[in-house]
């Protein structure tokens, strides 16, 4: 009997259960609203082609979605994608979301259609130097039409287009026009000036050189174009390459080169003369008495001197002349004089010094015998040497040797040399005397 009441009260609660759940999943689905998005396109969209894809997205998914009266598919995830056609101007869209017991949603918005026009050269206020010129662009409906200065033109499957268009000199307007039925036309305007082109490729501006002639050359375009060069008229090739010499004078030169219509360039040329010293090297120091100045001028037929005295140019600009060199500081002064035109001066300083050299004995040197003998050389052979005080006789050659006799032990032997109005020069070496026995 237990047992049968048992039972009886497990199936009541499996019921209740049961029922429950029920309830619980009608309210679930009376409390999921309707919601309805087009994520695609934007509102006030503007386009250029004559289809467009709506896309959205509904919740729940079972709800049944209509664009513009037509039912649209949807995905389990509730997207919903359409295809819908389009007039010039705007077009109005409308999305409707319904299910069962709710109040549909409808989304509207609103899209244009529009004619675009490109045109993708020349650009606007582009200088060319060539007539024809050719005039590219690109509509977006190839159905079209297309006018270049109210000349119609050919449109390709892509929509591009091109026409040839002549230039007058100065500025010219191109508009190019794009229409299609019962729309306003599109409109595009650009500015090209057609250049004369005149371009030099020699010689650069403000230039400096040392040579008295130099060549003039460049293009111009058209080739027609009459060239002068400081007013000489130029013959130009077929091309528009020409090229002339031009003489220059020292100092400034501008150079004036004009093509007809007019244009013109300039240029400004200053030819300079150039003086160099090849030898010898400024700060110099030497022992002779005389030294070779040599040096290198950019104009052979200028009159070049050394220290004042004239000296003959060589044919390549060269020149060479010996000058005199007193003992201290010379100055060495190259002057070149060109006509009409002031003087370039390079200048060097010499050293004339006295050198001596004590050949033998070594400095600290030991020795057993006495007297030894002094041995040296001095660069000029005039000077006075004196050994120890004592005056010892020159050789030709500023040789010298002498004897001295020795002290035992440390000697401390002074060697000197000296030329007129100048420092003397003095060696001192050491030489310890011990006798052997």
């Amino acid at each position: 009997m237990r047992i049968r009441k048992r039972r009886e009260f497990l199936s009541i609660i499996a019921a209740i259960a049961l029922l429950g759940s029920g309830i619980i999943g009608c309210l679930s689905q009376q409390s999921e609203l309707l919601a309805l998005e087009i994520t695609s396109p934007q509102n006030r969209a503007e386009i250029t082609e004559d289809l467009i894809t709506v896309s959205g997205i509904v919740s729940p998914p079972s709800a049944v979605i209509t664009v513009d009266g037509r039912e649209v598919e949807t995905d389990d995830d509730g997207t919903f994608s359409t295809g819908i056609g389009l007039e010039y101007g705007e077009n109005n869209i409308s999305v409707t979301a319904m299910v069962e017991g709710q109040e549909p949603v409808t989304k509207k918005l609103a899209v244009i259609r529009v004619l675009s026009l490109e045109i993708t050269s020349p650009q606007d206020k582009a200088e060319v130097a060539q007539s024809p010129i050719i005039v590219r662009g690109i509509v977006s409906d190839r159905a079209a039409i297309v006018t270049v200065n109210g000349r119609q033109i050919s449109t390709g499957k892509d929509g591009t287009f091109y026409a040839s268009v002549e230039l007058n000199y100065v500025k010219n307007s191109i508009n190019v026009t794009a229409m299609v039925d019962g729309q306003m036309p599109v409109v595009k305007t650009l500015t090209v000036t057609r250049i004369l082109v005149l371009e030099l490729d020699s010689p650069t501006y403000k230039t400096e050189l040392s040579e008295g002639l130099i060549t003039v050359s460049g293009t111009v375009y058209p080739p027609s174009a009459v060239v002068t060069v400081n007013g000489i008229e130029i013959r130009t090739t077929k091309d528009g390459y020409f090229s002339t010499s031009v003489e220059l004078g020292y100092g400034e030169n501008t150079i004036v080169v004009n093509a007809t219509d007019p244009v013109s360039r300039t240029v400004i040329i200053n030819r300079m003369l150039t003086l160099e010293i090849t030898s010898p090297q400024d700060k110099a120091e030497v022992t002779e008495n005389s030294i070779i100045v040599s040096g290198v001028i950019s104009d052979p037929d200028v009159t070049v001197t050394v220290n004042e005295n004239e000296v003959t140019i060589s044919e390549d600009g060269t020149f060479s002349t010996p000058v005199e060199l007193h003992y201290g500081e010379n100055t060495i002064t190259v002057n070149a004089t060109p006509e009409n035109w002031q003087p370039v001066t390079r200048t060097v300083n010499i050293t004339r010094v006295l050198t001596l050299q004590v050949v033998s004995p070594q400095d600290n040197t030991e020795v057993t015998e006495s007297p030894i003998t002094i041995k040296g050389i001095v660069s000029d052979p005039s000077a006075i040497i004196t050994v120890d005080g004592l005056e010892v006789e020159l050789a030709d050659n500023g040789t010298f040797s002498t004897q001295l006799e020795l002290e035992h032990g440390e000697n401390m032997i002074v060697v000197s040399a000296i030329v007129e109005e100048q420092m003397p020069v003095t060696k001192t070496i050491a030489v310890r005397y011990i006798p052997s026995e």
